[in-house]
């Protein structure tokens, strides 16, 4: 029984490999036959390439032949080809040429380094055996060594004189550095006490720069207006003096006493000129054609002087209009710092006393300015503007007042021109 199953499994063992054998069979025969027809195409491909070797060659040999024929110089060809091809070949001879040439350049280069430094060792041996190797004493340069030795030395010096000039402006730089540094150091230690002031509370009151130099600037700009102003009133003053010169000049005075015009009229003389009256007795004579120039003249020099007056005094509310607005700009920081503060909101009174009066003490002083300005306007401006200004110079409560207010009406009253 045991032989039995045992021929069984073999028997299965062997079909299952004869099996195996017939199918790996028939992949080879399926491999054999794609390896065929690979075979087939690179044989029709090596076919393709040899007829197009063959093509290229015969190509060749007909273009090296008609190469040779125009280089041995062929009478049937035009002159222009053989000029071509004389060329062409001039030029890959000078290819040529210039190779070995570049070549030769390189020899001979390393060959002159090489015998530079031949002639170096023969001048230090040629030195050593003329004096010697023991003896002590000034050595003997040759004239070209000399010559380099100058040429170095002198770029050496203008880069010594470079060097130097480099190290004043960095020198100057330096200060200027230094300079600027100081000035803001000084400018902390300004800040650093006023905000120990501020937080310690100290009763000596530190002065404000800032306040200073804005005080300066704008001291500046009026007494540039008052120079204006005193050279207008010079002009002025010269022009009332010229008048009373022609009205005691009797000669003058003879001519036309009725016409004696100056440089300068008033309102009334100008409308009893131009009456209908005497403007229709005004004969057509040539004193009369004199005395209405002279008024249209006069008439004209009172205008400009007008208008001078008028861009003064514009002049004038710009100024104060840059200074309230720098106040303004000083209580923001004073509210933004702390110092100041609304109605409602309480305040440090003791420690910020001083501090919170200063810039009030410059409005009511601006207030009085405005007042005495518009004192001297108050026949052509609002009476509501003045009883602003006598209000706001009089309130006792300072944190009331606003100097946009005080701005409104000023540049308000400033619209109009005092009548003279």
């Amino acid at each position: 029984m045991t032989s039995s199953r045992r021929s069984e499994s073999d028997w299965q063992g062997l079909v299952n490999e004869f099996l195996i054998c017939k199918r790996k069979l028939e992949s080879k025969k399926d491999a054999l036959l794609i390896l065929s027809k690979e075979l087939d195409s690179c044989q029709q491909e090596r076919d393709q390439y040899k007829l197009m070797a063959n093509q290229l060659r015969e190509t060749h040999q007909s273009l090296k032949k008609k190469y040779r024929e125009l280089i041995d110089g062929d009478s049937s060809l035009p002159p222009e080809k053989r000029n071509q091809v004389n060329l062409a070949q001039l030029l890959m001879d000078s290819r040529e040429r210039n190779k070995k040439l570049a070549d030769e350049i390189k020899e001979l280069t390393q060959r002159l380094s090489e015998t530079q430094g031949d002639n170096k060792l023969l001048r230090m041996t040629i030195t050593k055996q003329r004096l010697g190797d023991d003896e002590v004493g000034v050595r003997h340069f040759p004239a070209h060594e000399r010559e380099d030795l100058v040429r170095q030395l002198e770029k050496a010096a203008l880069h010594v004189e470079e060097l130097e000039h480099s190290l004043k402006t960095l020198s100057d730089e330096l200060q200027d550095v230094k300079a600027e540094r100081t000035v803001f150091k000084e400018k902390a230690e300004r800040l650093n006490l006023e905000l120990n002031h501020i937080l310690g509370g100290q009763e000596k009151r530190i002065i404000d720069v800032d306040a200073l130099c804005m005080e300066n600037k704008y001291l500046q700009e009026r007494f540039k207006q008052v120079q204006e102003e005193v050279s207008l009133l010079k002009s002025n003053i010269q022009k009332y003096k010229t008048a009373l010169d022609r009205r005691r000049n009797p000669e003058i005075g003879g001519k036309s006493n009725s016409r004696a015009l100056t440089g300068v009229l008033s309102p009334k003389q100008v409308q009893g000129l131009l009456s209908e009256d005497n403007g229709c007795s005004l004969p057509a004579t040539p004193q009369s054609i004199s005395d209405l120039k002279s008024l249209a003249t006069a008439l004209l020099e009172t205008i400009h002087e007008k208008n001078i007056i008028i861009q003064h005094q514009r002049q004038t509310n710009r100024i104060l209009g840059n200074r309230v607005a720098d106040l303004e700009r000083k209580l923001k920081t004073l509210e933004i710092s702390g110092l100041w503060s609304l109605p409602g909101e309480c305040l440090y009174v003791d420690h910020i006393f001083c501090a919170f009066h200063f810039p009030f003490v410059e409005i009511i002083l601006f207030g009085l300015y405005v007042k005495e300005k518009l004192t001297q306007k108050r026949k052509c401006i609002p009476h509501q503007a003045m009883q602003d200004v006598d209000e706001f110079v009089s309130s006792s409560d300072l944190e009331k007042c606003s100097i946009a207010s005080v701005a409104q009406q000023w540049m308000l009253c400033s619209e109009w021109v005092p009548s003279e």
